[in-house]
Formats: structure tokens, C-alpha cells, sequence
């Protein structure tokens, strides 16, 4: 699937989702089920807007807000009107896009955005049943809460010029084209190769060679052959792997060998020497980064909801997948578990909101109180997040996708503890054959290196190596 085709899809789906609230079923019960997308950060002082869709139009609710200064909640009805999902500002090029629909919505006041936190929750009614539901269940006694943020660090990107992207400082890993599967234009579209890679403790980079079923390793400062390779099961088409402290290769695969019915795909756990460790159920949603290794040594995924919710900016969630220890987690534990907040080292969590031209971020504490907070502003269109922010000497490093009409491109900001970026750069979008991922194949690491996978017929593949110090 095309960029292009890919991004009219998702933009489809948003609008005839939104969109089907309107409609009554006559044979079905009302489902009482709402999309809603908490605006994680909220300026003081500001009005906000909640909003919940995916509803019937006979649908009415009631939302009661309160900030930290208050202890009892306000009452506001909720009422029936369009709905962007994104930030204000980009409201009229949703509306272009056909990415609006019908919510209801509450509009709450600047008197309320005080303090350091909005709690609430919202009561829907189904009038002709009489049926009601509480979201979320907990009610006041467990209401969604979001920060409230006194002064965001302003980060303008002005207009992206494209075409000057920037130049590898190493080449710290490579094969030519005989040492590596490539295919052109087959399934999936455009070719298929090398696909996901890691890069290990002690600086080995290691690369899934997907046709070949095989895991390659480079060490560090050898970057001319692979030194080592490790066979995979031949009934697992790999896409994705990360490695584990213990040397652990975690993948994300399909048995091909598997006839019966039901997904395919699922999570394994491969021994250093390529075996099978243990088999676990795959997870639901659009893959949005490769799988990541948390601080505390745990798997992670990293998804938006796919067909069930708005995929635009919305529902994105950091879901582990095993113990800290590397034991698979049952679905229920990861459900339990899943967070939309990024984990960071020291205990920090990281806030992301993304829209058409604006994106903020936030860095939490342990004690759930806002570190420090950006605003990133931008005249060409952000696209979205298709790898792991990442903290680089206490710094916000992230990875943004840039675009206008038939133009695509990675860029890369550090930025800065008082506002501005400390390094910023654009990497070509999509430096690898085929589309097996919609993520890009990029791993940032904490010593300052950010690390791209890349492959072409004629060279081959390789991984480049960009320093996010300051020039």
C-alpha cells in the first residue's frame, strides 16, 4: 500500500466513523460505547473541549468537571454538534480532509482550567431504554484526569524545505545486495527486505534478514560483514524483533505453517541461538514503533486502536508484553497494564498530542506532576510519529513525520530544556524496499546516537548513524 493510498484510507476510515453516530439502528440495541480522547494537556486559564462520538444521535449525556482546587463537580450537558479531532487551530483543514464528524460536546470554562489537573467523567443516556453508562466506570470516585499546564516552551517550526536531508556520520553496519534478501515490487508492495533492527548494549547492531530467516550481527567498529548469523524457524515470517538484556531476540511473526483458523500472527520469544522460548497471542491495532525494551527491561508495543477508533492522533497506547524478566504477560494483564504514556528512564512518562500543525509533549514524574512541557508549532503538516521518542541527556528527542502533496520526510528535534530545538535534522521517510511496516526503522538510543536502517537494490543494506549532539 502506497503512502498516498495508505493516508486516504485512514482519513476514510476517521470521517465514516465519526460520522456513523448519527444513524439509528432499529434492530439493534443502542450501544452506549463512546470514542473519547482525553486532551491530555490543558492551558490554564483556557477553555476545553471534550467530546464523545461513535454514538447514536438519540444518545444525550451529562460530563461534571472539577479541577485539584475544587472538590465538588460541575454539571454540563452535553450537546450534540461537529466534532475535529485534533487541535483547534486545524479545524478547517479536518473539515477539507472529511475527518469531522458528530459528537457530543461539552465546552468547559477557563474558570474551571485552574490548578494542576482537570478531573472528570461523562454519564450517557439511552432515553428510549433508559439505560446509562459512566465514562470512565469509576466515576468520581476514579475520574479521568489530565494536566493542567501553566506555560508551554514554545518550539516554531516554520516551513519545512524538503529534499536536504542529512548525511549518515557512520555507516556502522552493511552487506551488499547478495549478503541480504531483496526483492523488487512483489508482495507487499514495492519490494521486501531487511525490515526491523536493534542495536545491542555493547554497540553490535544486529539486522533481521526476513527472506533469508535469519538474524546478522555486526560488532561494534566492524561495520564491513556481519560476524555472525543466527538461523530462524522457517515457518516464521518475521517482521519485527527487539533484543532482550539476556540476548533474547522477542519477534513479532506469522506461522505460515499454521492452517488452522484464527490470527496468525503472534509474539515469540527466540533463544541467542535462534529456538523457540515460548509463543504468546499477538496484539490488536496499527504498529506505530518497533518493539521497544522498557527502562525496567520489559517488552513493549507501541499502537494506535486501528478500525475500532479514530487513527488519526488518538488512542495510542504503550502496551507491555512481558515481565521485566522477559515472561510472557496473558491479554489480560496487558490490557490491565497498557498506558498512553511513553515509559521513561527514572521513572518519567512521556504525553504526546499530535494534530495536523501543532504537537505538545510533556515529561510526568513519579509523582504525576508535569516536569516540564513543549509546544511544537509547524507550517507544514506533521503527518505523525511512526518511531520512540527518547530522553538524551535529560533532553526530549523526537522523531516527527513532515509532509506536503507527494512529499514525505522524517524530522528529527531535539529540543531544547528552555524552548527551540538543540538539533534538528530530516532523514529520508522511507529508506528501506517494500512496506512491511508502517513504522520507520529508526532506534534512538540514551548515549546520543540515533540509528537508521536502510536498503536499496543496488548497495544493499546498511545502518547509519546520526549524532544528536549539538554541531
Amino acid at each position: 500500500m502506497s503512502r498516498l493510498f495508505r493516508t486516504v484510507v485512514l482519513v476514510a476510515g476517521l470521517a465514516s466513523i465519526l460520522g456513523a453516530g448519527t444513524a439509528r439502528s432499529t434492530t439493534a440495541a443502542i450501544k452506549l460505547s463512546a470514542y473519547h480522547e482525553p486532551p491530555r494537556l490543558i492551558q490554564r486559564g483556557s477553555p476545553a473541549t471534550l467530546a464523545y462520538a461513535l454514538l447514536d444521535g438519540s444518545v444525550r449525556g451529562t460530563l461534571y468537571v472539577r479541577s485539584s482546587l475544587r472538590r465538588s463537580y460541575t454539571r454540563i450537558t452535553l450537546t450534540r454538534r461537529a466534532y475535529c479531532p485534533g487541535d483547534p487551530v486545524d479545524a478547517a483543514a479536518m473539515r477539507r480532509d472529511k475527518v469531522c464528524g458528530d459528537a457530543l460536546v461539552a465546552r468547559v470554562p477557563s474558570k474551571l482550567t485552574t490548578g494542576s489537573k482537570l478531573f472528570y467523567y461523562a454519564v450517557l443516556r439511552d432515553p428510549a431504554s433508559g439505560r446509562s453508562v459512566t465514562v470512565p466506570a469509576g466515576g468520581a470516585d476514579k475520574p479521568q484526569r489530565v494536566w493542567i499546564v501553566d506555560r508551554f516552551l514554545a518550539v516554531s517550526l516554520g516551513t519545512h524545505r524538503f529534499g536536504q536531508v542529512r548525511a549518515p556520520d557512520a555507516i556502522v553496519a552493511r552487506s551488499g545486495p547478495r549478503g541480504v534478501g531483496l526483492t523488487c515490487c512483489s508482495d507487499p508492495p514495492g519490494g521486501d527486505g531487511p525490515s526491523s533492527f536493534d542495536v545491542a548494549p555493547d554497540g553490535s547492531i544486529w539486522v533481521l534478514d526476513r527472506l533469508n530467516h535469519r538474524m546478522l550481527e555486526w560488532r561494534a567498529g566492524q561495520p564491513a560483514r556481519p560476524v555472525r548469523s543466527v538461523g530462524l524457524p522457517r515457518n516464521l515470517s518475521v517482521n519485527d524483533f527487539a533484543l532482550g538484556r539476556d540476548g533474547t531476540f522477542y519477534a513479532r511473526a506469522v506461522d505460515t505453517a499454521d492452517l488452522g483458523r484464527g490470527n496468525k500472527n503472534h509474539l515469540y520469544a527466540l533463544t541467542p541461538t535462534g529456538r523457540v522460548r515460548w509463543k504468546a497471542p499477538g496484539t490488536t491495532g496499527i504498529d506505530t514503533a518497533q518493539l521497544q525494551l522498557g527502562p525496567d527491561g520489559a517488552l513493549y508495543a507501541v499502537q494506535a486502536c486501528g478500525e475500532e477508533c479514530a487513527p488519526f492522533g488518538g488512542h495510542a497506547s504503550w502496551t507491555p508484553l512481558t515481565t521485566p524478566v522477559g515472561r510472557p504477560l496473558s491479554l489480560a494483564e496487558r490490557a490491565r497494564q497498557a498506558s498512553p504514556f511513553e515509559p521513561l528512564p527514572g521513572g518519567m512518562r512521556l504525553v504526546t498530542e499530535l494534530s495536523y500543525s501543532v504537537a505538545r509533549f510533556a515529561l510526568i514524574n513519579r509523582a504525576d506532576e508535569v516536569v516540564r512541557t513543549w509546544r511544537v508549532t509547524s507550517r507544514t503538516r506533521l503527518s505523525g510519529m511512526f518511531a520512540a521518542p527518547a530522553l538524551v541527556g535529560g533532553d526530549l528527542v523526537v522523531p516527527l513525520e513532515v509532509s506536503t502533496q507527494q512529499h514525505w520526510e522524517k524530522l528529527v528535534l531535539r529540543l531544547g530544556p528552555t524552548g527551540g530545538t538543540r538539533v534538528r535534522f530530516a532523514l529520508d521517510d522511507r529508506p528501506v524496499i517494500g512496506e512491511v511496516n508502517l513504522f520507520a526503522p529508526l532506534r534512538i538510543d540514551s548515549g546520543g546516537s540515533l540509528y537508521q536502517l536502510r536498503t536499496n537494490l543496488k548497495t544493499g543494506a546498511s545502518v547509519a548513524r546520526y549524532s544528536l549532539g549539538p554541531a
